[in-house]
Formats: C-alpha cells, sequence, structure tokens
C-alpha cells in the first residue's frame, strides 16, 4: 500500500494523476486506451490495437495497404488486434492469425504534449512468423526512460510478400504495411506525446532487414530519424526472392492448381483460404523456397519500396543520411548441420562453381581459419556453429558497416553483443549444446520484458545489464548518440566507426570499447570478396517476366456500328502480338473489308490472312453466345482473335523486325455456353467510346461499365 500511494504521489508531481481511460483523437476518430504500471511501478499509457491501415481482406489481399478509414464515437483501444495469419513458432505451432491484422500498439509515458522522442519496433520472424504483441515485445523498460514505444504488425508469408510482377502484385506489400504504419505514425504521434520529427526505427533479424530496407527506400525519405539494425542487414542474399512468380506457381501447385498465367495465379491465391495459404508457404520453407523481400519492377504511378539492388543504393551513397546504430550477437545461428562440405558455407553472392579450383581454396582457407582441427563431428561444433554465424549474418554487418562509412556524413555506431545472463533468450538451448554465448535474440531480453522469461529471476549483474541496453538504445533515439555523459552504468564513450576504425561497442559483463572486430576472420572475408563479388554480378532490377493473358468478351450484333467493330479490332491488334519462331516477311496491303464481319449463318467461316498497320493476324469466326438488343441469346458468328504468328515488315522486304510479346485477348464461354461477362457494343453510344485506347485502358473502360475482372 505504501508502494502504491508514493507512485501517486509521484504522479501527482509529476503534472497531475493519471487517467485511468484515457482518450486521445487521430485522424481516424477518437481512441479510449488504459494506464498499466512497469514492473518498476512506473506508471504509463497504453493504446493497443490500432488500426493503421484497411483491412486487406477481399480485392486487398496482396497488395499494397489502404489508408485506415475513420469510425464513429470512441475506439476501444485496450487490447491488441489479430496477428497476422501465422504459423505459432512457439507455443502451438499450430496455424493462429487473421487477415484483418494491420494494427499497431503505442506505449507513452506522457500525453501532454511533451514531444518526446519516438521508438518504432519491426519485429523479426523472417518474414514469416511474429507480431509486435507485448507477451513478445513490452515496452515497460523504455518507457521508463521517457519515450514512446510504438510497435506493429505487418502481413507475413506469401500473404505480404506474394509478387508477380504485375502493377497489381508487384510485391513487398508487407514491407509496405510498415511504411504505412510510419505514415500514420507521423501524422498522428504528436497526440501521443511524441515528437514526429525524431522517429527512431530498429528491428531484429528479419526487422532488421526491413530497417535497413527502409533507410535505402525513397517511399521513407525523411520519413524516419534514425536506424538501429540488429542481426539482420539487406545486404544479405539470402533476403531476395529470385524468381518471385516462379515461387508463386510452387504455392499453386503445392495447393494442387496448375495455373501458369499469372492472372489465374492471383485467382487461385484469392480463393485460397490464409490457413491453407500459411501452412503450404511453410512446406515449401522446409523446401528452401521462402516468400522474401522483392526487387519491385517500376508500374508508372505505383509506389515501390526497394525497385534496385540494396547495393547499388548503399554504395551509391543514396541511403538515408541519418545517425545508424548496427551489431550482432557473438553466436547468431545454431542451425542443424546437414552436410560437412565446407564449400556449403561459401556464399551464393560470389558466384563460384563448386570444386573448381577457387572453391576447393576457399574452403581450404576456412578450415585453416576457424577450425583447429577436424571440421567434423560434434567436437568442432562451437567452431562450425561460429562460421555459420560469419557467413549467415557476420560478414554482412561487417560490410554493410564498411559501405555506410564511405557514404555517410552521420555517426554509424558498430556493436557485438556478447553477455550471458538469464534473460538470454536462447540460454536453454545453447545451454544444451554446451555453447555459452549470446546467441540469436539474446539481447531482446533485456530491452523489452516478454511473457516466456517473465518467471526468470533475474540476477544483479543481468538488471545492470538490462540497465544498460536501455540506456543506450534510448539515449540514441533522443540525441543520435548512445553515451552522451559517462555515469555508474554507462562507463565508456561509444566511438562511431571511422575510415580507418571499426571501433565497435561490446556488450559483455562489462562494457568495452574496441576496433575491428573478429578482425583475422573479417580480413579473410574481405579478401575473398575483393577477388571474388562482383556487383554488377548481383540482381540489379528484377527481370522475371510476367506471362498474362487478359480474356475480354465481346460481343456485337447486326447492329453494331462499323466504327465500334473497327475499334474493338484495332485495340486488339495493336496490343496482342504474340511471340512466335517464325518470321515472314509479307507485301504491304491495305485491308478494304471490315475486320470484324458479322455472318448470318452459325457455320465456321474461315477469312484470308489481312494486313492491319503492317501486322499479319490470322482471324477465325466461330459461333458464340451473345446477346441481341433485346437480351434474348442467341448464336452468332463473332471473329475469335487467338494468338498466331505475327509477321511484321517496315516495307521492306529483306527487313524483319522482331515480334515483342502482349496479352492474348479473346472471347470466353461457361461451361452453360453462356459467354462469361458480356459488352454490348451497341452499349454505350459509339461517341463515349475513348478512340485508340490500348488494351488495359480498354479493360478499365469496360470495367466503368459494370464488368468484371
Amino acid at each position: 500500500m505504501m508502494t502504491v500511494a508514493v507512485n501517486e504521489f509521484l504522479d501527482d508531481l509529476r503534472g497531475g494523476r493519471m487517467t485511468e481511460a484515457p482518450t486521445v483523437s487521430v485522424q481516424q476518430g477518437q481512441l479510449q486506451g488504459r494506464t498499466v504500471n512497469s514492473p518498476s511501478g512506473k506508471a504509463f499509457y497504453s493504446f493497443q490495437g490500432i488500426p493503421y491501415a484497411k483491412p486487406p481482406l477481399g480485392s486487398f489481399r496482396f497488395k499494397a495497404p489502404q489508408p485506415a478509414e475513420s469510425w464513429d464515437g470512441v475506439r476501444d483501444a485496450t487490447s491488441e488486434g489479430s496477428v497476422c495469419p501465422q504459423i505459432d513458432p512457439i507455443i502451438t505451432k499450430q496455424f493462429t492469425g487473421d487477415e484483418n491484422c494491420l494494427y499497431l500498439n503505442i506505449y507513452t509515458p506522457n500525453l501532454d504534449g511533451a514531444f518526446l522522442p519516438v521508438m518504432i519496433y519491426i519485429h523479426g520472424g523472417g518474414f514469416r512468423n511474429g507480431s509486435g504483441s507485448a507477451s513478445l515485445y513490452g515496452a515497460d523498460f523504455l518507457v521508463e526512460k521517457d519515450v514512446v514505444v510504438v510497435t506493429i504488425n505487418y502481413r507475413l508469408g506469401a500473404l505480404g510478400f506474394l509478387s508477380l510482377n504485375t502493377p497489381e502484385v508487384p510485391g513487398n506489400a508487407g514491407l509496405k504495411d510498415i511504411v504505412q504504419a510510419i505514415r500514420w505514425i507521423k501524422e498522428n504521434i504528436h497526440n501521443f506525446g511524441g515528437n514526429s520529427g525524431n522517429l527512431t526505427v530498429f528491428g531484429e533479424s528479419g526487422g532488421g532487414v526491413a530497417t535497413a530496407i527502409l533507410t535505402a527506400s525513397p517511399s521513407t525519405k525523411d520519413l524516419i530519424s534514425k536506424a538501429i539494425i540488429q542481426s539482420g542487414t539487406a545486404i544479405n542474399h539470402a533476403v531476395y526472392q529470385k524468381c518471385p512468380i516462379s515461387n508463386a506457381k510452387k504455392l499453386v501447385n503445392i495447393l494442387g492448381g496448375e495455373a501458369e498465367d499469372v492472372d489465374d495465379i492471383l485467382e487461385f491465391l484469392n480463393a485460397t483460404s490464409a490457413k491453407e495459404l500459411v501452412e503450404a508457404t511453410e512446406k515449401l520453407a522446409s523446401d528452401g523456397v521462402e516468400f522474401g523481400v522483392t526487387i519491385e519492377k517500376e508500374f508508372g504511378d505505383v509506389e515501390a519500396v526497394l525497385t534496385e539492388s540494396f547495393y547499388d543504393v548503399l554504395t551509391s551513397g543514396r541511403v538515408a543520411d541519418i545517425p545508424i546504430m548496427i551489431g550482432s550477437t557473438s553466436l547468431e545461428l545454431t542451425l542443424e548441420r546437414k552436410s560437412d562440405d565446407l564449400q556449403d558455407l561459401i556464399p551464393e553472392e560470389l558466384h563460384i562453381e563448386r570444386n573448381s579450383e577457387q572453391s576447393l581454396e576457399i574452403a581450404e582457407g576456412i578450415k585453416s581459419l576457424y577450425f583447429k582441427g577436424s571440421h567434423t563431428g560434434v567436437e568442432s561444433l562451437n567452431e562450425y556453429l561460429e562460421l555459420l554465424s560469419d557467413t549467415m549474418i557476420n560478414i554482412h554487418t561487417h560490410r554493410h558497416v564498411k559501405y555506410l562509412v564511405q557514404v555517410s556524413n552521420k555517426p554509424v555506431y558498430y556493436y557485438k553483443f556478447d553477455y550471458v545472463g538469464e534473460l538470454n533468450w536462447s540460454k536453454k538451448l545453447l545451454a544444451s549444446l554446451g555453447l555459452n554465448h549470446a546467441g540469436h535474440l539474446d539481447e531482446l531480453g533485456y530491452l523489452f520484458s516478454n511473457e516466456m522469461i517473465k518467471d526468470v529471476e533475474a540476477t544483479p549483474q543481468d538488471l545492470k545489464m538490462r540497465e544498460r541496453m536501455v540506456r543506450l538504445w534510448t539515449n540514441f533515439a533522443k540525441s543520435g548518440n548512445p553515451t552522451p555523459e559517462e555515469n555508474y552504468y554507462l562507463t565508456v564513450t561509444w566511438l562511431p566507426v571511422t575510415h580507418d576504425n571499426l571501433y565497435f561497442l561490446n556488450l559483455g559483463s562489462e562494457l568495452s570499447l574496441g576496433s575491428n572486430p573478429d578482425k583475422a576472420k573479417m580480413d579473410f572475408w574481405d579478401e575473398v570478396y575483393t577477388k571474388y563479388f562482383r556487383i554488377w554480378d548481383q540482381p540489379r532490377t528484377n527481370t522475371e517476366e510476367a506471362v498474362r493473358k487478359t480474356d475480354i468478351i465481346i460481343s456485337v450484333t447486326e447492329q453494331t456500328p462499323v466504327a465500334y467493330q473497327e475499334e474493338i479490332v484495332a485495340v486488339s491488334v495493336e496490343e496482342t502480338p504474340v511471340v512466335t519462331n517464325e518470321i515472314i516477311v509479307v507485301p504491304e496491303t491495305t485491308p478494304e473489308e471490315p475486320l470484324v464481319q458479322i455472318s448470318e449463318t452459325p457455320e465456321p467461316v474461315k477469312t484470308e490472312p489481312v494486313i492491319v498497320d503492317e501486322i499479319e493476324v490470322v482471324q477465325e469466326s466461330s459461333p458464340v453466345q451473345v446477346v441481341d438488343n433485346n437480351g434474348v441469346d442467341k448464336e452468332e458468328d463473332v471473329h475469335e482473335i487467338e494468338p498466331t504468328p505475327v509477321h511484321i515488315s517496315n516495307g521492306n522486304s529483306n527487313e524483319v523486325k522482331k515480334p515483342r510479346t502482349s496479352n492474348e485477348i479473346k472471347m470466353v464461354q461457361q461451361p452453360n455456353g453462356t459467354p462469361k461477362d458480356v459488352i454490348r457494343a451497341n452499349d454505350p453510344p459509339e461517341d463515349d467510346l475513348p478512340k485508340n485506347i490500348g488494351v488495359n485502358k480498354f479493360v478499365n473502360f469496360f470495367e466503368s461499365l459494370g464488368g468484371k475482372k
């Protein structure tokens, strides 16, 4: 009781008693949160389950997020929203979540316009699982240092990272969710006591990769003030989808479908439940097929997160010129050893042929550098895991730092987390392997409260490390300097890296400043990369081509104006050339008959090839269902424009131009014989149909009349 009274008295001193049910206004409406207490007893405000985007349901699945909708009245913000669909990796190992999951949580010590620095956390999970839930990332300790903390959900797996290389599904929807969340925070955080001009983005593992990409993306230009990249970086070749359409086809196949065309793929996957998609994604992941980041194709006004190699953006100095903290743990990965062949651990981006002289030489260098004796067997496990950690994370982190120092005018702070305590998330796992290192995720136990370790009894040294970590991270968020002054907890001055020295802070039982971590190993890899890595060999743009056909049903009647008939065929011929191996030079002619002919007999009629704008199209008519002016179905002869050899001539019989690919336009009937969709060529009036429109514009015009895609 005495403690409660003291806390209430302190709250009064800070400017009045905290409201039990605080209400805040945002652009979409009002939110009612709640007051909670940190483990030390300090009260702060919690607002959870805030929608930052429209639910990505129905036709919005796989697409970029849309701005959140407004609501009437006061919205309850006292509990978290659903996590995004995934397989729970920790507890149930079963499907969980809901597609209506684009929510964020805000924790703040003050609502009275204090303009506190804001820390936005991006969770990890390999872009397949995770969430911003307080059960994993409780903000208690950070908020105690007078910062506003925001945690977010974003779409995962195929739901967040499917790419068909089309304007409709260009990829990276999950990253675009994060961008949309940051924009929402920028516009609204002042209502929660936060400074919209001081946003620090930080993330670990997959969240570290996402944070790195945000520093290079034009979509977040001028949005973020600082970044903390933990145990993951966008330099890592493994985080990208090399063949996103191929991955999409594999997803369809494992679900029992056979779609090849990207429109058919999208239709199939849109008709599949989220649970089936997630379970199929997990099966593919076990075979090494991951739905990760895509280098997006550029499509006019379609906003992209990343349209070129991260290497290019970084090395050319086009990353955000902001202070950055970046680092990793001493033993990042503990994956099962599947092979004793050290060639398996030569980075893929070096493009070194297996069993070549170069490959064998590098493997021998790895063996002599990392292993004291044999590189096989249980006795070499620790050395093997150090090698694995280097090739998967540490080398990329080291190279990222070296590139940053060459191009950035702002400080870059490099760290190594090497503390082993009771709050390390991986302590039990590593102890069971006989290892005494800080593992992947371990620093998070000292930054966040977590349900998994809530009953762990922390030692005094653990509590000291927690205080150090929280101070370093929040100091950086406040000023861009993690050690503005020395004190009992921060006993050293953390120097930023320079061209001559890669200074780093070793976060061990005691803090110490060092230079060039793991120098011998990093020098070896620097030499290998200098010799074999070629930036121009890396995927600089997305080159996988989308194969698609657009089915447009065109029905005409005897009363259809000839101009309409010519317009429809002109659109079709203009944008429907098809690739063929057969090249034929034909003389230039001028058609004298309409390109669409109306036959009164249902018998198929063959017509001779005609030349339109120097493109030969073989036409064929067949009976299909059409609708007459009275709405009655009847059989008419309508020409069907099928993919046929395309012959292009400029009038010179000795010159042949290469045909190009395009969409297929044809009429499609449903099993019952009726057209799937019908455009009446005499409705709307002739003057209302735009002239000289391409296929895409024609489809848009068709859809504006109420037709379906």
